[in-house]
């Protein structure tokens, strides 16, 4: 998929989200269940963002990770509620990889329509897999409360291997425990105590492919992230030339020029940053490593200053439900603690780099 296919799906996006996303008609969004509109996932439906991922023979986009990266910038700036980041790249990208004929048949036309919903547990940490049953839990699932269907990571006791398998959400005995993030998307602390599950992967192979889904995942949080950074700075450069004090504008003070400056300066670095681990997601492990970690690490530094100068910038108004600065500071923060936070980001990087020595190393 080339620069310009990726520019058609920005600007299409861009457009349907200003004319049905503005900060009032999410607020409408944010008072339904789970923080979900069917209709407004029929339409995405309908534009094709389920099947972003998909393979063109199955009606899909087949898109590369800057399409991907297009898409997850506007979902960013406009603050989408919905799990498209959850289902349609991250545990979808799972069932293209790893599921048989028989599940990518039964599958793929679904998550294309939108009839079903996906959404993916985590680090096995907290899942054992004993003879086909799944026990223990995940918590903090991101739209697991609406979810029709797990991807779930588990360790196998016997075996001592991964096991990716999916999972009926409302299979009992599975019990979920729905809350709201801080941001205001829906997620689910999920139990598991003797839940049959549907091997979708093992051993090397889920490994291979969880690690792939992981780093995929860092990537398009990086371009979400771009995409909040560029709505916040443009945000505030707009508040910067219309609020006045002293008969005057504030945009004239020289030291807010220069905050505004190093703001504009962060942005690009977010976005040269991105850019440089959406190639790196075509490298083999170690280097793709090595780039993703380095990225998400800066970037949530980064994004997490810009927004801090932005509330700042706009005074106390600026951490109110009014304003979409705020609403933009929250799902950063949420944001940043998905699939690895900052610190375990930069873990990784050392752990692919040569600047950690191995154990008898001088």
């Amino acid at each position: 998929m080339d620069i310009d296919i990726a520019r058609m799906l920005s600007d299409s996006a861009e457009r349907w989200a200003a004319q049905h996303y503005a900060l009032p008609q999410r607020k409408l969004m944010l008072e339904k269940p789970g923080a979900f509109s069917a209709e407004v996932w029929s339409r995405y439906a309908e534009m094709g963002w389920l099947a972003l991922r998909l393979p063109e023979a199955d009606g899909g986009l087949e898109a590369d990770p800057l399409a991907i990266g297009a898409l997850m910038e506007v979902i960013g700036s406009k603050l989408l509620l919905e799990p498209i980041l959850a289902s349609a790249i991250v545990a979808t990208g799972l069932v293209l990889r790893l599921a048989n004929a028989e599940q990518r048949s039964r599958l793929l036309p679904r998550l294309a329509t939108g009839e079903i919903k996906l959404a993916f547990t985590g680090a096995p940490e907290g899942c054992c897999w004993r003879e086909g049953s799944l026990h223990g839990k995940a918590t903090a699932v991101l739209h697991g409360d609406i979810a029709d269907v797990l991807v779930v990571a588990a360790h196998d006791e016997l075996n001592q291997q991964l096991v990716l398998s999916l999972v009926d959400a409302g299979a009992p005995p599975l019990q979920r425990r729905s809350y709201r993030l801080v941001d205001g998307r829906g997620a689910a602390t999920v139990e598991f105590e003797g839940t049959v599950g549907e091997t979708l992967g093992v051993g090397a192979d889920a490994q291979a492919a969880l690690e792939t889904a992981l780093a995929e995942a860092t990537v398009a949080l990086c371009a979400e992230a771009s995409g909040i950074v560029k709505a916040l700075v443009s945000a505030s450069c707009e508040y910067l030339k219309l609020r006045h004090q002293f008969g005057r504008a504030i945009g004239t003070n020289q030291a807010l020029q220069h905050r505004a400056v190093e703001m504009f300066i962060l942005q690009e670095e977010v976005a040269a940053l991105t850019a440089r681990a959406q190639q790196a997601l075509a490298l083999p492990p170690r280097e793709r490593t090595l780039a993703v970690s380095a990225a998400k690490a800066y970037v949530c530094r980064a994004a997490r200053q810009v927004a801090n100068e932005a509330v700042q910038m706009h005074g106390g108004v600026g951490i109110t439900d009014e304003l979409a600065i705020s609403h933009h500071f929250r799902r950063l923060m949420v944001n940043a603690s998905l699939f690895g936070d900052r610190d375990r980001q930069f873990e990784q990087f050392l752990d692919s780099s040569t600047l950690r020595q191995s154990p008898g190393s001088s």
